[in-house]
């Protein structure tokens, strides 16, 4: 009798625990939770960011550029306005700079000249044959303590047969073009000993054989010498043997030689690991995949549910991961408005997909009421096989239509960030998109170049109008070489990881190597974590609170002072925490009002606490 009453009671308490997580799952879902699930801080922090931008355009002198700056550590940036190449790695390097707050002065040597010694360095982006008129200057520049930065091959000529010797070279033949790059130091960080042998990196260089002095920081994939620093004096060269710094992909070896041309060198970057996911949460196309259909025995809705989401988490959670998944209402190619609500089942998808990536810590953003690329080209809208609108009327409805049905399944919730359909934005639809969404913050598109100028390619800048411009690196859920180098460059420069994927990438079998789920997914995970092997110190971060940590960098002032092994630094961001990197063979000692970490041989990771802050430096 007393076991009859003793499993009661465990029935009834298990019965009663069914009960409880029933009610809390419920409530989970519901919209009393959802109310709570808001980012007034995060929009409160952007809007700040948007009125010191309209400060700022009306005080110039707050928004001085490092350009203006007069300083003992500027830097000469020589160019020749008449050389294509000489003023394609000359923009580029400017980029660098201003992203690196270094301050510089640009020399045309077309049509002025420079004197050495008023330069704490010189980068050089003509060849060594327009310096015949210079070479005693620029022996006696370096010797006695100068640091140069040869950013270009030079034809043999009578120039190098002169200078060879002191630039590393025991001897030269000719010149060759030559693919790929071994990188034989952490010029670019946590990729020493890496190698990049596909076409995509090509350089024209000097064939020679380099003196047992040098310090060599990469060759090509025929092992002859691409990157090396020489001391030389008192001073040192460092030399890169090829054609390619004009590229934006190269910005991170740009970096890094400037940062060897001076000992105990700190720069400031962005840390920051965005993740983001387009056309999520997103109808998901009815039907069945036979692929998905063999392993799984589910439709492709139910895939997405049951399996792919649930994973995307795990992974998430694994590898540090937050993501920023960019909504859309509908695939349907209407540009004509009324815009008309649809079924519930995509609102309920996107309560609850929606929920969990707020609840994961991520953020949701608009990718558009459709994935029409809200321009009026046809000729691009035809290469899309998209629709061209109308004009801006029919836009500001759209996105007035998808922010009305995100917040209907989100209230409270203010999404900030905007990612183009197909990364395409005309100035039309750019305009329409902060008339009918004034709390929009960012716009993130692309980094890379397109040659075919459809894209909407940025720059990490803070616009005119308050927005961040803030463009994604890299793409897909498994590493391709390419990836790779860029992504290692741009961390190199500005310390940023920027990726996304679009779920049905895997559904197509030209995005995805023609691989199972299964495959796939273990090629994501070994995507993440050789991201966290070799960059364990990025921050991740959602998108909308990255652009404000990117305004505050941008958007301040930062004097740099080296006093014998003292270095400090005062800035006017407003930022919590300010993220620099520091080059140096010494070691830390006193840390005033900052920490610093290593994260490379001779390679630091500087977190500054206070606007101004400082650190020794000793044997």
């Amino acid at each position: 009798m007393k076991n009859d009453v003793k499993f009661s009671r465990s029935i009834i308490i298990i019965l009663i625990a069914v009960l409880l997580l029933a009610i809390v799952t419920q409530i989970a879902r519901s919209q009393f939770v959802l109310k709570f699930m808001d980012n007034s801080t995060v929009y409160e922090q952007s809007e700040n960011v948007k009125l010191l931008k309209h400060e700022m355009k009306n005080n110039l002198s707050v928004n001085m550029t490092v350009s203006d700056k007069t300083a003992d550590n500027t830097y000469c940036l020589v160019y020749d306005g008449v050389d294509e190449l000489s003023v394609a790695i000359k923009d580029n390097t400017m980029q660098v700079l201003e992203y690196m707050k270094q301050p510089y002065r640009v020399v045309n040597m077309d049509k002025e000249t420079f004197v050495f010694e008023e330069c704490s360095a010189v980068l050089l982006t003509v060849s060594l044959e327009e310096l015949e008129y210079d070479i005693d200057n620029m022996d006696e520049y370096v010797s006695e303590g100068g640091s140069l930065f040869v950013m270009r091959s030079s034809h043999p000529s009578d120039v190098m047969a002169q200078m060879y010797r002191k630039l590393g070279f025991v001897h030269f033949t000719h010149m060759i073009g030559e693919f790929g790059i071994e990188l034989t130091s952490n010029v670019l960080i946590g990729l020493n000993g890496s190698s990049f042998t596909d076409n995509f990196i090509y350089n024209d260089i000097v064939a020679g054989e380099l003196d047992d002095s040098i310090q060599l920081l990469a060759q090509t994939s025929g092992e002859l010498p691409l990157m090396w620093k020489k001391e030389y004096g008192l001073g040192s060269f460092v030399i890169f043997n090829g054609s390619a710094l004009d590229q934006k992909d190269f910005r991170g070896i740009i970096s890094g030689g400037i940062s060897l041309l001076t000992p105990d060198y700190m720069y400031p970057i962005f840390n920051t690991k965005i993740f983001y996911i387009d056309d999520f949460p997103a109808p998901f196309r009815m039907g069945r995949d036979e692929e998905i259909y063999k392993l799984y025995g589910k439709d492709i809705p139910s895939f997405f549910r049951d399996i792919w989401w649930p994973q995307m988490l795990s992974a998430a959670n694994k590898y540090d991961l937050k993501y920023t998944a960019v909504t859309i209402q509908t695939y349907q190619d209407n540009v004509k408005s009324p815009f008309p609500r649809l079924d519930d089942e995509e609102k309920h998808n996107l309560i609850s997909f929606g929920r969990e990536v707020i609840k994961n810590e991520g953020e949701v953003g608009i990718h558009g009421y459709n994935h029409q690329s809200m321009q009026t080209n046809a000729s691009i809208a035809k290469h899309f096989d998209y629709k061209a609108w109308p004009g801006a009327d029919d836009m500001k409805a759209s996105i007035t239509a998808i922010l009305e049905y995100l917040g209907e399944a989100l209230p409270n919730y203010k999404p900030m960030s905007y990612v183009p359909p197909s990364n395409v934005l005309g100035p039309e639809g750019r305009k329409a998109l902060t008339e009918a969404w004034p709390e929009m913050s960012v716009i993130a598109s692309l980094y890379g170049i397109d040659p075919d100028n459809r894209a909407y390619v940025q720059e990490f800048e803070v616009a005119e109008d308050g927005v961040v411009e803030m463009p994604r690196i890299t793409s897909g859920y498994f590493d391709t070489p390419y990836n790779v180098w860029f992504e290692a460059n741009t961390v190199n420069s500005i310390g940023v990881f920027s990726h996304f994927l679009h779920p049905d990438d895997l559904l197509d079998k030209d995005r995805n190597r023609d691989r199972v789920w299964t495959d796939l997914y273990k090629d994501f995970e070994q995507l993440l974590n050789r991201v966290e092997t070799n960059y364990p110190w990025l921050r991740s971060i959602t998108s909308a609170e990255a652009a404000i940590d990117v305004a505050h960098l941008l958007q301040s002032e930062l004097e740099i002072q080296y006093e014998g092994n003292r270095i400090s630094a005062k800035s006017t961001t407003l930022a919590k925490e300010q993220y620099f990197i520091l080059r140096t063979d010494k070691k830390i000692a006193e840390m005033n009002n900052c920490d610093v970490q290593q994260i490379d041989q001779n390679t630091y990771l500087v977190t500054a606490y206070e606007q101004n802050f400082s650190f020794e430096l000793s044997r």
